[in-house]
């Protein structure tokens, strides 16, 4: 049987984590190589965090590279599977191709996103055999950049994650939500949302955002992937903005949203416009006016209650019911790598 090497971050709701748990349940032979906890070791303050992960990233990333070999060797895999790879040495890819082994990666993030990205993976393009990535748009550019063979592999929700909680006395809360990690962006998209509206933020990056001084703007701590279906569902507005250093069309919460019964409201792309339809499925705002984004937040509060419902109600239809989870796309891999 197939063996299937998972290198990435290994927590709950991470690539690997939801990759390996479906793999898992198919009874395929796989192990995780978790880089995470080589290069983030944690210290005794954030300060010291910072220092001594500045002073060891060398040597912790040389340290990376000799374990995965060594685990590469040991379990002697016929697919290596990485998420990003930004730590790993083109050499080490080579070896790992020398002994037969079939090499993919599937990438959270544009590989030419400057704040995403090392010279480590740029010299490494060449080397993956296959290439996973939603960003189809962009795949004359990763061709023409050294990529041999992107594949379109769209975004997912987790089932076992994202799913609708049936509880009808729970309180609905009429509230702007938004979660994601800081950008400037993101930042001055929700800045601009009217001090009427109650707005509530979970991601990391936001301590020193001066939206915290807004009195409508609550930031909230780190969001648990066990408490979002209940963030989601109980709440009139959850709101997508997207990272446009990734590049990006679609995003994983045009499908976690929806896949756990919220009712969204994203910037419009063509992208997420195959995958859902206006003012059927969800609502778009315009990011590039702050007035059609104040528009239609009033929109969604004054629409009538059955109205908004069975939008709702589409949204999570469209997305649950058209193989969109993270077991389909391990499927399509299974099959496109041809896996037995």
């Amino acid at each position: 049987m197939t063996r299937i090497l998972l290198y990435g971050e290994n927590w709950e709701g991470t690539h690997v984590d939801s990759i390996s748990k479906v793999l898992m349940n198919k009874g395929i032979d796989h192990q995780i190589f978790d880089f995470f906890r080589i290069m983030h070791k944690d210290y005794s303050s954030r300060a010291l965090n910072k220092i001594f992960r500045e002073l060891t990233y060398s040597s912790n990333e040389r340290l990376v590279n000799t374990l995965f070999l060594s685990k590469f060797y040991e379990y002697k895999p016929a697919v290596v599977l990485i998420s990003k790879g930004i730590n790993i040495f083109p050499e080490t890819l080579f070896k790992m191709q020398k002994h037969g082994a079939r090499i993919v990666n599937w990438n959270p993030d544009d590989f030419f996103n400057k704040l995403n990205s090392t010279k480590n993976l740029l010299n490494s393009t060449s080397l993956y055999d296959n290439v996973y990535s939603a960003r189809k748009h962009l795949f004359d550019e990763y061709k023409a950049k050294g990529i041999r063979n992107p594949v379109y592999l769209e975004w997912y929700y987790i089932p076992w994650l994202h799913k609708k909680i049936e509880n009808p006395d729970r309180e609905f809360v009429k509230k702007v939500r938004f979660v994601g990690t800081y950008s400037k962006r993101r930042q001055e998209i929700i800045n601009a949302i009217h001090s009427n509206y109650q707005v509530e933020i979970w991601g990391s990056g936001w301590d020193m955002s001066k939206l915290r001084m807004k009195g409508n703007v609550n930031i909230n701590k780190l969001l648990k992937q066990s408490e979002f279906p209940q963030i989601m569902s109980q709440c009139s507005i959850n709101l997508n903005i997207l990272t446009k250093e990734n590049r990006d069309e679609t995003n994983l919460k045009v499908f976690e949203i929806p896949a756990s019964n919220g009712f969204m409201l994203s910037e419009k792309t063509n992208g997420i416009s195959e995958i859902l339809k206006s003012e059927i499925d969800c609502k778009f705002f315009d990011p590039k006016t702050s007035d059609n984004l104040n528009e239609q937040i009033n929109n969604v509060f004054t629409m009538k209650e059955n109205d908004f419902l069975l939008m709702r109600q589409n949204g999570y239809e469209k997305i649950v019911n058209n193989n969109n989870s993270i077991v389909n796309r391990v499927d399509f891999i299974i099959n496109d790598l041809q896996l037995k």
